[in-house]
């Protein structure tokens, strides 16, 4: 299984927002094509991903989004999509209370829930990997049947951050000489592995 973290520090974490203004709520429109190229690829969605979106910023953190590709239905691969499905879901979410989990549209879940009991959760089923500048390389790195990408948005991870992924076992990987946006991440990501699975 490929999941994918992304850290939102500013994400919006109540729905009182409008869809044609999120590049100033937090960098949302980074979010949503963070989801879109993660889960999407031309005609298909992948079906062996996951995509967890923890939000952070106002009114009411944290919150977390995840996008199962297995049984996601009724969502486009663009940002409009993406961000609506995120504002109906902090819509459902707005009574949760700590560790509550609501599912608001098959394959798309709400939960009140931090980072840090998701990637202790997942650092005992998964290699958690966080995609750094300064990591190994992503073409000598030997991925495990499941791993679980960590990355921030425009802001990055806070360096107690950092600390914590280290003390969980996660490794550091690097995707190339050019520090990237975040939404590109996924994208290749999957193509170094869709191109190892190709060869088995």
């Amino acid at each position: 299984m490929k999941d994918f973290i992304i850290y939102a520090l500013k994400g919006r974490t109540t729905p009182d927002f409008a869809l044609d203004n999120l590049a100033e709520l937090g960098r949302m429109d980074l979010v949503c094509e963070v989801v879109a190229n993660a889960l999407f690829f031309s005609n298909g969605i992948r079906k062996d991903t996951r995509v967890y979106v923890c939000l952070t910023g106002p009114r009411d953190p944290p919150k977390l989004i995840i996008f199962d590709g297995e049984t996601l239905r009724g969502m486009d691969p663009d940002t409009p999509t993406v961000a609506k499905t995120i504002k109906d879901a902090l819509k459902g979410g707005l009574k949760l209370q700590l560790n509550e989990q609501k599912e608001v549209q098959p394959g798309a879940t709400i939960a009140k829930k931090a980072f840090e009991p998701l990637v202790k959760e997942k650092a005992k089923t998964s290699q958690l990997v966080y995609l750094d500048p300064e990591g190994e390389d992503i073409r000598s790195f030997e991925y495990p049947e499941n791993v679980t990408f960590v990355l921030g948005d425009f802001i990055g991870l806070p360096r107690n951050t950092e600390k914590l992924l280290d003390r969980f076992g996660a490794k550091r990987i690097n995707l190339g000489p050019k520090v990237l946006f975040a939404a590109h991440c996924p994208i290749l990501v999957h193509n170094e592995m869709d191109r190892r699975e190709s060869k088995e």
